[in-house]
This record gives structure tokens, sequence and C-alpha cells, in this order.
């Protein structure tokens, strides 16, 4: 099985098991919201855009809400099984999976593990979020992944040194600041614009 489609399945376990109303690490989101959303890029494409940009925001809520409510949970999480378009296989997918994964299953006690191969497959996405948020930072980032090589990114002299596993990194660049499990060391005002730079998934 892929690491996408046991990430995907995983997902939807923790979300039986943690129930509706469990809270998440998404602000404002019950697992039942993010449910509606996860059950919506890839089953409304019309209501895409909303996600990203603020014009179409209230479109894009009333179809999340509308879909809880005609589908219930049970159904979502139902639907959420089986991948319902190609954006639900491919490298965003993995990220997407991974990320609201930890974001229901940590705020409820619960902890997945991930292999080596895992996080090796997983590595690829975390530096590709890490460079966007380097490249809005603006200085010198270290990136130092409990296995591979190093990455070093960006210009200065007060960098900004990130230890952890490539999944918590990733965890931390979608927006985890205080969630996820990394070690930080960096000047305070080196890190309070990394940690600026950073934009939410």
């Amino acid at each position: 099985m892929s690491l996408v489609k046991r990430l995907r399945t995983s997902l939807c376990d923790t979300l039986n098991e943690v129930g509706a109303l469990a809270p998440t690490n998404c602000e404002g989101w019950l697992a039942q919201d993010l449910a509606a959303h996860l059950w919506l890029r890839e089953h409304r494409p019309d209501a895409l855009p909303g996600i990203g940009w603020p014009r179409f925001a209230a479109y894009t809520q009333r179809v999340r809400v509308e879909a809880l409510h005609r589908n219930g949970f049970p159904r979502l999480v139902s639907d959420l099984r089986r991948a319902a378009s190609p954006m639900g296989v491919g490298p965003l997918a993995l990220a997407e999976f991974l990320i609201h994964g930890i974001d229901v299953a940590r705020p409820n006690g619960i902890e997945h593990e991930l292999t080596a191969g895992d996080q090796a497959r997983i590595r690829p996405l975390a530096d590709m979020l890490v460079r966007g948020t380097v490249s809005r930072f603006g200085g010198r980032a270290v990136i130092r992944p409990t296995s591979g090589r190093p990455l070093a990114l960006g210009r200065g002299d007060r960098p900004v040194l990130i230890s952890g596993t490539p999944s918590e990194i990733l965890y931390f660049v979608s927006g985890r600041l205080d969630e996820a499990r990394v070690e930080l060391a960096a000047e305070p005002e080196a890190l309070a614009r990394f940690r600026a730079a950073v934009r939410p998934l």
C-alpha cells in the first residue's frame, strides 16, 4: 500500500475513533469540520478557490457546511477512504493527509509512527515548503533532519536552525508553529521573522 493511501486510511480511522465533535489543531474546527474540508477538496472542485482566496471563502464555507449537513460525518469519512479525483493520490495529497492526520490525532492523544522509509518520502515535500518559507523570510535557514543530509537555504549570518523529523518539519512549515515537535535555534529577531514567514496550509 502506498504511503498516501496509508495516510488516508490512518486519517479516516482516527476520525472514526475520535468522533465528529473531537478537537483538532485547526483553529475553530472540530473533527467534522476537517472531514468536510477534505471531502470538499475531492468532490467539489468548484469550491476550491475559496480555500486560498478570501474573495471566494464565503462560498467555500457554505459548501463545506452543506456537505456536512447533507451527508453526515460517517458518510463523509466513508467517502474519504476512496480517492475521488487525481488530487487525492499525488504529492500534495500526501502532505494533506499527513498534516491533517496529525491535526486530528495529536490533540486527542493519538500518535502514529512513520518508518524511516516514510520519512524519506516526506523529505522532498518538507524541503519544498521550507524553501517557500525561506524565500519569504529573506534570511538563512539550515534544516537538520533526523536522517539525510542537512539543507542550507538563503543568505545571511544569522541563520535559523530547524531540527526534527521530515514529517515534523513539514508540520511546522505548514503553520503548526507551536504544535510541531521541532527544535529551533536562532537569535530572537531572526526566529520571529522566520515564524512570520510561515504560511498556514
